[in-house]
């Protein structure tokens, strides 16, 4: 019986202690925050567009601590989130993005629903109305896939928001972004609207999203593309490979040099027009140009004489050249040594990441394989030209001289001719670019050589391309 006399005189005491704390302090005061005023502006704006949340939120009892907003429009919630409050008076400027949907309507009546709470979670609701959201208009969008290649899409006939690419060489599958805008180089400008992936179906965003996919069955490359950005669906359709048609889907997997190619043997005309589909229609690819001339992104026109030849691709250095069984003297000429390489955009710090060693010049002493030597076109009687990039942005040096044949045939010495235009060549015997000590530093670039034999002359000038 004492102890249980005990336990509630230990309790009563207890809860005197805790009534004495609340005469002390004074007790907790319940209230609510009071949303004096909200608005969004400006009040009509585009769907995509960046607007500014404004409010002032006091609570004369309670300290604040958010004020949470959800902008809806026909059921769709277009921004939602939450703004700390700091003290018992608290206003606020807030940036959002108010984003686009599929299915989103046009000049669509807007709503902002608003939560202001305190720490004792006290709340109060209110809303902005009279808001007006307009679907964006553009009169083209540019397709530009992971590659570099860039497409004009244009509105469809009646169908404003449809947006259609045809007569296309793309591959049967890429990963692509939509743009508003794009940069001299056929980049994407950031500062117009951009589409790409967004947990699984397409909307905008901005340089850190990520890319869509687009496949197409049905066909050797996708032919037509169309965008809805209604919808936001994409369609496409395949087309086939003509007989004049380039695609990797024909070429063959070689290992040449320690590296990957992709090789085709062709009857290949001198003038002729030759389509390029999908990957061999990028951008990034070059095209030698001692052989073809770029006449639009997805075409070439052969310079060369008529005859078989192989086609050569490497993926890495991305670049495309031709070879000939048994190349000779009157038709060629074969430059061999050290420090020359076919022209490409690549670097050698990108070729070496893949190809570790390797570097933009890839010629050796020897004719074991096509990337041993270059191959020098004739474009006169008995005037060749070739275009090398030399010497090599490792070492600065090159050592080289025109053959007849793979069989080491008539080699061409240095102080059998006299040189013009850029002065990069010494030596009497070797075509030599020197890195010693004492010799001026010759910038690696891209060089032709005009080599005519007959008056043995060579001009050297250094080319450039967009």
């Amino acid at each position: 019986m004492n102890y249980i006399n005990k336990f509630f005189i230990l309790t009563g005491l207890t809860v005197c202690f805790f009534v004495a704390c609340d005469d002390e302090y004074g007790p907790r005061k319940e209230s609510a925050p009071v949303i004096e005023s909200a608005a969004i502006q400006p009040s009509t704006f585009t769907f995509g567009d960046s607007v500014t949340l404004s409010a002032k939120v006091f609570d004369p009892a309670t300290m604040l601590t958010t004020l949470k907003y959800e902008m809806v429009s026909g059921g769709k919630v277009l921004a939602s989130g939450t703004i700390p409050l700091v003290g018992d008076i608290t206003e606020v400027s807030y940036p959002l993005i108010v984003s686009l949907q599929s299915g989103q309507s046009d000049n669509a009546s807007i709503t902002v629903n608003l939560i202001a709470e305190n720490v004792l979670k006290g709340a109060t609701t209110s809303e902005i109305t009279g808001l007006t959201g307009n679907r964006p208009s553009y009169s083209r969008l540019y397709l530009v896939t992971d590659e570099g290649t860039a497409v004009t899409l244009l509105p469809q006939s009646g169908s404003k928001d449809k947006f259609e690419g045809t007569n296309l060489t793309l591959d049967g599958s890429f990963r692509f972004r939509l743009a508003e805008k794009l940069n001299a180089d056929n980049t994407i400008d950031y500062s117009g609207d951009v589409y790409g992936n967004v947990n699984g179906r397409m909307g905008m965003i901005d340089e850190r999203g990520e890319s869509a996919f687009a496949y197409t069955s049905g066909g050797a490359y996708t032919k037509t593309f169309v965008y809805d950005n209604v919808s936001f669906d994409v369609s496409t359709t395949g087309g086939t490979v003509g007989i004049d048609d380039w695609a990797l889907s024909a070429f063959s997997n070689e290992d040449i040099f320690n590296e990957s190619f992709r090789t085709l043997k062709r009857s290949l005309e001198t003038g002729k027009t030759y389509t390029l589909v999908g990957t061999l229609a990028e951008a990034a690819n070059f095209y030698n140009p001692d052989f073809f001339e770029r006449v639009s992104a997805n075409q070439v026109k052969f310079l060369g004489e008529s005859g078989e030849y192989t086609l050569y691709y490497n993926p890495v250095r991305k670049n495309v050249f031709v070879g000939v069984d048994e190349p000779a003297y009157p038709q060629y000429l074969l430059a061999c040594g050290y420090g020359l390489g076919y022209p490409t955009n690549v670097t050698s710090a990108e070729i070496g990441a893949v190809y570790p060693g390797h570097n933009r010049v890839h010629t050796e002493w020897g004719f074991g394989n096509v990337m041993n030597y270059v191959l020098m076109r004739r474009i006169a009687d008995n005037v060749y030209q070739g275009t090398f990039f030399t010497p090599g942005d490792h070492d600065h040096y090159a050592g080289f001289k025109p053959f007849e044949n793979t069989g080491w045939g008539n080699e061409k010495k240095a102080g059998e001719f006299t040189f013009t235009g850029e002065p990069i060549i010494t030596g009497d015997n070797d075509w030599t670019i020197p890195n010693g000590d004492e010799d001026p530093l010759t910038e690696s670039a891209n060089y032709r050589f005009t080599i005519d034999l007959s008056k043995k002359t060579v001009h050297v000038e250094k080319v450039t391309w967009r």
